[in-house]
């Protein structure tokens, strides 16, 4: 029988917290690549080979397909309940998929920008087709690679996973943007990236759609922020150019990690406005946050939720650079 999970409310720090009793079964996993082999994984819902778009797996090149073990599974609504005032929890079904792509030892840094636009593709395709469900208030896009990033396979793959909510800390990003354009007539977003653009220490990378910098005041050694120059709230509306050019953007970023860094694990994720309600978040602008993990989280670090880092962002800029390839 499925156990559903639940969403429970810390009054004290404003956060959610997920209980997924179902993710415990992941150790019990057999230890050969469940991903090199695809018979054993739940039947694919995007299936591409070499750029197209196909209906069966003989020539797979990237695949997306349910997660075995999700955090949510699909088909149930949010339904909150209290046991009193301080204690509050929403029992939730949602989507968790798995998009793969075909190499078992090829990270994103060693495919073509073909394959890395393929990627994207489906990125793209299952935020809309996810993006229909009323439920659905928000969907996570990420990539952990690495076991110090958090995957629990080698085979390079991301994940897609939808939430009935929307987290705090995102919250509070979306609250200072529409404060700021409310003050300034203008996207805070769009702001950094000339700010950025002038002043040229912190840039990494940049194309004609995408600007790719260490910001300001990073919270990881090396995060790098691929920001698009056009202002636009909605990562799903993205045209088959800025596809190619966000693929671009992506080799570079961990090609460079790569090559500076000694092959570091990382992680990746989408930062887009909420769900079927992008006209009420016109003041947002999308973009993608890469962080190598290249230190662990102390006491310090956790306790007053400041980070101490070791080189300027400048200086890592500079580093990045320096070398475009592996």
């Amino acid at each position: 029988m499925k156990k559903e999970s639940e969403l429970r409310y810390d009054l004290l720090t404003d956060d959610w917290v997920i209980i997924a009793p179902q993710r415990r079964n992941k150790s019990k996993a057999s230890k050969a690549c469940p991903f090199c082999d695809l018979k054993a994984q739940k039947k694919p819902v995007l299936i591409f080979s070499k750029g197209k778009k196909v209906n069966d797996l003989k020539e797979w090149t990237t695949v997306v397909f349910p997660n075995k073990y999700p955090v949510f599974y699909p088909g149930t609504r949010a339904k909150e309940e209290k046991e009193n005032r301080f204690r509050l929890k929403i029992k939730s079904g949602g989507f968790h998929e798995v998009v793969v792509t075909r190499e078992h030892n090829k990270p994103f840094a060693h495919l073509s920008l073909e394959r890395i636009k393929e990627v994207i593709n489906c990125y793209q395709e299952r935020y809309i087709e996810l993006n229909k469900h009323d439920f659905v208030k928000y969907i996570l896009i990420f990539q952990n690679h690495g076991k110090e990033a958090g995957a629990s396979q080698e085979h390079p793959h991301s994940q897609i996973l939808t939430s009935p909510l929307i987290d705090k800390e995102f919250k509070n990003i979306l609250s200072i943007s529409q404060d700021y354009f409310k003050q300034n007539k203008q996207c805070l977003q769009c702001k950094v990236n000339k700010m950025e653009k002038r002043n040229k220490k912190r840039i990494v990378f940049e194309n004609e759609d995408f600007i790719a910098f260490c910001p300001f005041a990073p919270k990881f050694l090396f995060q790098v922020i691929v920001s698009p120059k056009k202002h636009s709230a909605c990562f799903e509306i993205i045209s088959e150019k800025e596809r190619k050019n966000l693929a671009e953007a992506f080799k570079e970023i961990l090609s460079r990690y790569e090559a500076v860094l000694n092959k570091p694990a990382y992680n990746f994720y989408l930062h887009t406005a909420p769900c079927n309600e992008s006209e009420c978040f016109s003041y947002f602008h999308w973009y993608w946050n890469f962080f190598p993990r290249l230190s662990k989280v102390a006491g310090f670090e956790m306790g007053a939720n400041m980070e101490i880092l070791t080189i300027s962002p400048e200086e890592q800029a500079a580093l990045l650079r320096k070398k475009k390839h592996v």
